[in-house]
């Protein structure tokens, strides 16, 4: 691993075959550093087709983690591997299903999530205190959260808000399935703890998925999510 791309393993309180990275991005450098000579030429491609330069090595930097975690694990050449989409357009490898990741970047910083028994989601987002949290609360919040977090002090709303985001993104990235139907039809505030609580109906997808909110830098929130259920042979 490269010392421009050197994931940090993270703690968490989920099961034991999940592991998860955290990759602190660097904007100083060039797609044509040799840190990125993992990445595919469709990969390359896409990096450069970013019209941001911080986007652009945001995509490269966390797939040429993603590539090298991998590549250990499985015991093999990082360049060599290849991916693909299941049926709900979840990335994967495409040799493999006996093998789950999920990857999530902002700002400066890339979440890896990766699993050999079960499906796994993540998701991390950097806090903006001018953010305007309500011009997307319709998208991303069932009713009754919303109404909760209108009778916080407004120093508290935008963490809550954020909680329930990444919860949400992280619950939903798991299966694919419950992307299409919307954020707004899950409920998980208020928060009570470090583990993620599915409140009010819980939608038949959502069922057999469970969910903790991680320690993230300073201005970011982030959340894991993992399946009960074990991945298909």
């Amino acid at each position: 691993m490269s010392a421009l791309i050197a994931p940090v393993p993270l703690q968490h309180e989920g099961p034991h075959d999940l592991s998860l990275w955290r990759v602190d991005l660097s904007f100083d450098t060039s797609l044509d550093a040799a840190s990125f000579a993992s990445l595919s030429d469709d990969e390359r491609a896409r990096a450069r087709s970013f019209r941001r330069a911080e986007d652009a090595l945001r995509f490269a930097t966390t797939r040429a983690a993603l590539r090298e975690l991998l590549a250990e694990r499985i015991d093999a050449d990082a360049h060599a591997l290849r991916f693909t989409v299941d049926a709900n357009g979840r990335p994967r490898l495409a040799d493999s299903t006996a093998f789950d990741f999920n990857v999530s970047h902002a700002g400066a910083c890339g979440l890896i999530a990766m699993s050999s028994a079960r499906r796994v989601g993540v998701d991390i987002e950097q806090c903006s205190d001018t953010f305007d949290w309500r011009s997307i609360v319709t998208l991303t919040l069932d009713p009754h959260e919303a109404a909760w977090i209108e009778r916080l002090d407004r120093s508290a709303q935008m963490a809550a808000f954020y909680d329930a985001w990444t919860a949400k993104e992280a619950l939903v990235k798991t299966t694919g399935v419950g992307i299409a139907r919307g954020l707004q039809h899950l409920s998980v505030l208020p928060r009570e703890g470090q583990r993620v609580t599915l409140r009010g109906p819980i939608p038949d997808d959502m069922r057999a998925i469970a969910a903790q909110w991680i320690a993230a830098p300073r201005g970011y929130a982030a959340c894991v999510a993992w399946s009960l259920t074990p991945l298909a042979s």
